[in-house]
């Protein structure tokens, strides 16, 4: 069903790729460092951090929603190159806040006008690859793009690390000239990837989720699966340096090392998921590889044992992170890719919001036994990947009832 390797892809493709190299070459340091310099720089407690990290999660669901109906509506383009730029200036305002040690008020407005900036870019560079592959191509596509990402989160966290030592404000400034540069590479690489048909606008009436079962239980589950995966972010970054006293160089070296082992395994594991099977069941055994990464903290803590979990993580992700828009984009109508992209954002933000503001909550209710916080997220996980197991065969025929009645209108 899915075809393996890069050569045949659209040129535009790998610019894309290029971009989200260069954005998470800046910008991954961010999401990663913010807790530490809210809890630290600025004092703020791990509840009240969680609840600025996780409400950033439901802004960015909102705005995606309505930035893929938009992008339905008047092509990619607008949103590749024009949003960046206020996002550069958002990020020189962060730099300057921390620099300065200003009100936290100024580096939060600052961090929401970049969520907000970011959401309205996302679906547009997702629906944009979905718009120039074939379905048989578009596994490999998200692949690229997946492998370019994590070179960027491999070299980010490492210079965020170095670069900490003498101020966390650098970390901004970084995102901020590298958005400069990803609006130059895309602006003059690539070329608008989908034109709406010259119509009358209708009042957009998006029931997906009652039209589309399987899309809805494909939602529900990733609810679910965004609260879990919430733990291997800024949850993980706080018990590693809070809790366990890791140094933040040994952050970044964490980080880093996720970032290089995506890129190590992931074409082994594209032949594998293109080979048999189909993307719902790949997705729920990269599932089940973060529980066993979760699972192994429950019961290991030192850094060495960290950093193997991480590598863990590596392997569900390179499994399910390809798997996400493949899925959404295969199931969607031509002219509805961003609205579907924007719509599964939208409530599976529910548990990411939950994941950062509860998990923050309980690791520091659990604090002093957090090896029970991590096995009640492994088990938490383990459930999800046999429900995305179980639902393998359901995508496969709601596929083909897609093919045949492609056929029959053809």
């Amino acid at each position: 069903m899915y075809s393996y390797g890069f050569r045949g892809l659209d040129r535009r493709v790998v610019f894309l790729a290029l971009s989200r190299f260069i954005r998470s070459t800046g910008r991954v340091s961010t999401f990663i460092f913010l807790p530490l310099i809210l809890i630290e720089m600025y004092g703020l407690s791990f509840i009240l951090s969680g609840l600025i990290l996780g409400s950033s999660a439901i802004v960015m669901a909102f705005v995606q929603y309505y930035s893929g109906k938009w992008t339905d509506r008047i092509g990619r383009r607008f949103f590749l190159i024009v949003i960046p730029i206020p996002a550069a200036v958002f990020y020189l305002i962060m730099f300057f806040s921390v620099y300065d040690k200003i009100s936290v008020v100024y580096l939060l407005a600052a961090w929401y006008g970049t969520i907000i900036m970011n959401s309205l870019q996302y679906p547009a560079i997702e629906a944009s690859i979905a718009d120039i592959t074939k379905t048989s191509e578009r596994l490999s596509g998200f692949t690229l793009v997946r492998i370019m990402a994590n070179m960027g989160a491999a070299i980010g966290p490492l210079i965020g690390g170095f670069i900490s030592y003498y101020n966390f404000a650098y970390i901004f400034l970084i995102a901020s000239l590298l958005t400069v540069v990803e609006v130059f590479v895309l602006f003059y690489n690539v070329r608008e990837t989908y034109f709406p048909a010259m119509k009358t606008p209708e009042k957009v009436q998006i029931n997906i989720f009652r039209a589309d079962r399987f899309f809805f239980l494909f939602t529900l589950v990733g609810i679910v699966l965004g609260f879990a995966l919430r733990q291997d972010g800024p949850t993980l970054t706080v018990y590693a340096f809070d809790l366990k006293n890791l140094p933040i160089i040994d952050i970044g070296y964490i980080y880093s090392v996720n970032g290089l082992m995506v890129i190590a395994l992931q074409m082994p594991i594209l032949r594998i998921m293109s080979s048999h099977g189909n993307p719902v069941f790949w997705r729920g055994i990269g599932t089940l590889f973060y529980a066993a990464g979760f699972g192994l903290l429950g019961f290991m803590n030192s850094f060495t044992f960290i950093l193997l979990a991480m590598l863990i993580f590596t392997v569900g992700e390179d499994f399910m992170a390809p798997t996400t828009q493949t899925i959404i984009t295969t199931l969607a109508p031509v002219d509805k890719k961003g609205t579907y992209i924007g719509s599964y954002n939208l409530l599976t933000s529910s548990g990411r919001f939950f994941g950062t503001f509860i998990g923050l909550y309980l690791l520091y209710i659990f604090r002093y036994i957090s090896g029970t916080f991590w096995i009640y997220i492994a088990a938490i996980t383990v459930v999800i990947s046999f429900l995305y197991i179980i639902m393998g065969n359901s995508f496969v025929r709601r596929i083909s009832v897609n093919k045949s009645e492609s056929l029959g209108k053809a």
